[in-house]
């Protein structure tokens, strides 16, 4: 009864998927991506087939179950790379190759069923069975374009952005709704849907694809419960046992020995050729999806039925289990983790003492008003710190309140710094967390604090001003996509 949740799961995935898959990408590396999607596919194809074949001596079960084997979970495989705020040329590859083999593990699927049928007795090479998978992929094209055009130009025209997340998730309700009635892929379906419309959006539509993305985690827990709660593990013989064995390992084998080949020969990346296969270990939803489609196609036949839903189940678990982790190592090792980067992201790992100016000019407590201008004059900055003659922080002087002083110039020569300057109450110091310094200012509408010492909590130390807080978290996110831009 849950089921349908599980479908909205996988259409936000599909969809996050999808909205990674930008043409410039394509533009870059399109070619070398192809080829390495269509060895993976087809390398974890042909072992598996091989292996399961050599072990329970049923090829059309071995077929079947290859086909099946090819397709790899975004889900998991994504989560992670978001989790980790990656970004590199593995990171790129990996998002193109699990969005798009689902279709290629869709193709097989069909063309293996209808060999099966036809020797089961089924009902034959007909052109409706050879057709079936063309459908399928085509339907799903063509539905994920046309909702994406829809809800492109509902964006473009929508002024409250709290109804983003009411939109979105109705296009999706829609399209999920839309792929079961016409029953084409909705996975592939709901990656066309985010793929169509982040290359039609551009920047606009990073906005919506960051809302959908902050409400979807519930939504993935509750879908990997369901997929863990399928499992059976006394449907299995022990002969079944052993063809899920080597199913797991034919599947891994297989599609590290794809891309193994084509980075070998298309002269990929060290990282890619290295760590890809590691990526692509995941199982889930789309392998689910089609044992059952099996089972249902093959009710009449239970050594295939039984056989798929079990084996397919069982790897599933393990996969789901050993799938992240192996995505985390690939990218820690390829140097990728951490460089996809914003400045909220900064903020929580940055302190005060990291970007406070150090060299912020001081004026003395009683110092006139003849040497407040001339440190004004002689300095970049906007706002001035004046402290005591034993370096305690007593207030601040600004440029704004200078203004008011300059239009009296009857009774300037009487001022002192401490006429000009503004009491500060509010202060941080080095330690503090930047993320709760920047939400003090916001809270207080300042764009600056003084920074002051741990112990003392008076002498000053540094001045922390926004513009310059923005400026180096900037910096810093440049830097660490430097090397993936090389």
């Amino acid at each position: 009864s849950l089921a349908p949740l599980s479908l909205l799961a996988l259409g936000i995935i599909g969809f996050m998927i999808g909205g990674e898959l930008k043409l410039a990408v394509f533009r870059r590396q399109g070619g070398q991506m192809l080829a390495l999607l269509v060895a993976e596919v087809l390398g974890a194809f042909v072992v598996v087939t091989a292996l399961v074949g050599l072990v329970t001596g049923n090829w059309l079960l071995a077929m079947l179950l290859g086909a099946i084997a090819s397709a790899t979970a975004p889900a998991a495989t994504a989560d992670v790379l978001w989790e980790y705020r990656t970004l590199g040329v593995l990171t790129k590859t990996t998002l193109v190759i699990v969005a798009l083999d689902d279709g290629l593990a869709l193709l097989l699927f069909g063309f293996t069923a209808a060999i099966a049928r036809t020797v089961l007795g089924g009902d034959g090479f007909t052109a409706l069975t050879v057709l079936r998978p063309l459908y399928d992929i085509a339907g799903a094209l063509a539905l994920g374009a046309a909702v994406a055009v829809a809800f492109h130009f509902i964006q473009r025209r929508m002024r409250e952005k709290e109804l983003v997340l009411a939109f979105a998730l109705g296009s999706i309700l829609l399209l999920v709704g839309a792929a079961e009635a016409l029953r084409v892929d909705m996975i592939l379906a709901a990656m066309v849907f985010g793929a169509v419309f982040v290359n039609l959006a551009g920047k606009s539509g990073e906005s919506v694809f960051s809302i959908v993305q902050r409400f979807a985690p519930p939504i993935y827990v509750l879908f990997f419960v369901l997929a863990g709660a399928r499992l059976r593990l006394g449907a299995l013989s022990g002969v079944m046992w052993l063809a899920a064995f080597v199913y797991l390992v034919g599947r891994s084998g297989g599609k590290f020995l794809g891309v193994w080949v084509v980075s070998r020969i298309g002269r990929a990346p060290e990282v890619v050729r290295r760590y890809l296969g590691l990526t692509l270990l995941s199982q889930a939803g789309v392998a689910i999806g089609l044992a059952i489609l099996s089972a249902r196609i093959f009710a009449d036949h239970p050594e295939v039925s039984v056989a798929i839903v079990g084996i397919v189940t069982a790897t599933v678990f393990l996969s789901e289990l050993f799938g992240p982790p192996a995505v985390k190592y690939a990218v820690t090792k390829a140097g990728e983790v951490g460089r996809n980067v914003t400045e909220e992201d900064l903020l929580e790992s940055f302190r005060v003492g990291d970007v406070m100016r150090t060299d912020q000019p001081a004026i003395r407590l009683r110092a006139p008003l003849a040497e407040v201008l001339d440190t004004v004059a002689r300095g970049d900055a906007v706002y001035f710190p004046v402290v005591g003659d034993d370096g305690a922080l007593r207030g601040v002087i600004t440029l704004e309140g200078l203004k008011a002083t300059l239009n009296m110039p009857h009774v300037g020569p009487l001022l002192v710094a401490q006429d000009l300057m503004e009491e500060s109450s509010h202060t941080v110091t080095p330690n503090e967390s930047l993320l709760e310094a920047q939400q003090l200012m916001r809270d207080r509408n300042r764009d600056y604090l003084a920074v002051v010492d741990p112990e003392t909590r008076q002498r000053l130390v540094g001045f922390l001003i926004e513009r310059r807080v923005h400026r180096v978290l900037q910096e810093e996110i440049a830097r660490r996509r430097e090397v993936v831009d090389a």
